[in-house]
């Protein structure tokens, strides 16, 4: 293992002033829940929030999953925040760590309506859960879609539940004041998952639809309306609502077209450096929430212990943990760690801690050497990024992602139509492709072996297709007239779509 920070540094990240990070009070609605103080750690806006985290923050799996001996769970939730980081993760799905939260919040003072209640670390705390859960409502008698640890079905039960776990009596009481700030939509998959979890919003104060999704509940809870029913006390329990997904970047970026209203803020994903080797983040799903502005979360940065010898598998049981700093002779864990952070438009990142050490020792402790190793301000470049993905596919191979699709190489654009329009020309529209591990460059318009137009890649970022016109397409040819669309990527590759007729 590299270790490339001393012990002075680790002890200095790790016994400054409790909480001296702080969300600035950005413009737009998130300024309302900013509490300015002394900004001590390294801070990145979380996309379009109006609110800034810590580059690293605390993944609610791992150790925060379980009851060990001496109660680590808590105490490493307690030994982040008191050293300042903000961004707080865990699941409805995971285990106990909600509740090893709702330990840590009594410790921190972090619970509404208790004796001492710190309601300005409540503000600066930024503490995100998920949910499994893709409807809100089903009145046809169909089996909702999803599942949750606590047995529920929809995704309110979830809500509620992490409301009473994190800041209640874990039996459905919630105290005045409580609120969670980030709610996410958990491991998007399919189109079928979005599909559910988009299914009435357009109307969902319809009583004669047969379901609604998630997310329409979700944003009742955030404004405070009661449009589904389900909210009559209008209670405002979320500042902010996002999606998460560790397998399929088409299934994300679904989700992000489908969104025209904006309400996804926020997108937790798979990076790290074997990325690249199967259905990649990086230049699909990361690229189409940098252009829409949402905040980015990397997590799985070490490959769920995998790249540090734990079974290709998620944990199940205690003790599924990497017990050490790095391992000597494999890639030290900063470059892992900064490899993420330097993605596109990432915000901060996640890990799981399975080691602390009580004196913060960086050589016996995660959580130390993590946020230690986070606290550089400028990404890497390029050429050594790249030179961290050889590394890592020559040392630890490339056989570490069991949670990600597998990579399909680059994929032609999707739904290419042609139609006639006024005057005779041919309108030719298409919806994206998809990238291998290389960004894509551009799209070229052919009309049979005549190529007619260039078009600069973009994200697509809503269902509206790309499309162009040919003002100078003939009536007709003697082979038909065709129209097919090519994608080209950053190393020359191509896809091309299938022709089609113009209708």
């Amino acid at each position: 293992m590299m270790n490339s920070f001393s012990r002075r540094q680790a002890m200095r990240m790790m016994s400054g002033p409790a909480m001296a990070t702080t969300f600035l009070p950005f413009a737009g609605p998130g300024a309302a829940y900013a509490h300015p103080a002394e900004k001590t750690l390294l801070t990145r806006p979380l996309g379009k929030t109006g609110r800034e985290v810590t580059t690293f923050g605390l993944a609610g799996g791992n150790k925060v999953m379980w009851n060990l001996p001496g109660d680590e769970g808590a105490e490493i939730v307690v030994k982040a925040v008191r050293a300042g980081i903000t961004y707080l993760e865990t699941a409805n799905n995971y285990q106990l760590s909600q509740r090893n939260y709702h330990k840590a919040f009594r410790i921190l003072k972090l619970i509404p309506g208790e004796a001492g209640y710190d309601a300005a670390l409540r503000g600066r705390v930024f503490l995100a859960t998920k949910s499994g859960l893709r409807h809100s409502i089903v009145r046809d008698g169909s089996t909702p879609m999803g599942r949750s640890a606590g047995g529920g079905k929809l995704v309110t039960e979830d809500l509620l539940r992490a409301l009473t776990q994190f800041f209640g009596d874990d039996k459905g009481f919630i105290p005045e004041g409580a609120y969670i700030d980030l709610f996410q939509i958990h491991s998007l998959t399919r189109e079928e998952d979005v599909d559910a979890v988009f299914e009435g919003m357009e109307n969902p104060s319809d009583k004669t639809l047969p379901r609604v999704g998630a997310l329409a509940a979700l944003v009742d809870f955030r404004d405070g309306t009661n449009l589904t029913g389900l909210n009559p006390r209008q209670k405002k329990y979320i500042r902010h609502i996002g999606i998460t997904g560790h397998e399929n970047a088409a299934a994300h970026m679904y989700a992000m077209r489908r969104d025209k209203r904006n309400d996804l803020q926020t997108l937790l994903v798979a990076v790290n450096p074997n990325d690249r080797h199967y259905f990649c983040h990086q230049t699909n799903s990361v690229a189409v929430a940098a252009a829409k502005g949402m905040g980015l979360i990397g997590m799985k940065v070490f490959a769920d212990g995998v790249m540090y010898g734990l079974e290709r598998k998620y944990a199940s049981q205690p003790g599924q943990s990497v017990a050490t700093v790095g391992q000597a002779g494999k890639v030290a864990p900063e470059d892992f760690l900064r490899y993420t952070l330097s993605a596109e438009g990432m915000s901060t990142i996640i890990t799981g801690i399975g080691l602390i050490d009580r004196n913060n020792d960086p050589k016996g402790d995660q959580l130390a050497f993590n946020l230690t190793a986070c606290q550089n301000p400028e990404p890497m470049s390029k050429a050594r990024r790249a030179e961290i993905e050889q590394r890592v596919a020559g040392i630890h191979g490339i056989e570490t992602n069991f949670f990600q699709r597998t990579s399909s190489g680059l994929l032609a654009p999707q739904s290419v139509t042609g139609a006639r329009v006024a005057g005779g020309a041919v309108k030719v529209s298409w919806g994206t492709a998809y990238a291998a591990g290389d960004p894509l460059l551009r799209y070229e318009v052919y009309r049979r072996e005549e190529k007619i137009a260039t078009v600069a890649f973009r994200p697509q970022t809503s269902m509206e297709p790309f499309s162009i016109t040919d003002t100078t397409a003939p009536a007709s040819h003697a082979g038909g007239v065709w129209y097919r669309v090519r994608v080209v990527d950053a190393t020359g590759r191509t896809a091309d779509s299938n022709s089609v007729k113009p209708l």
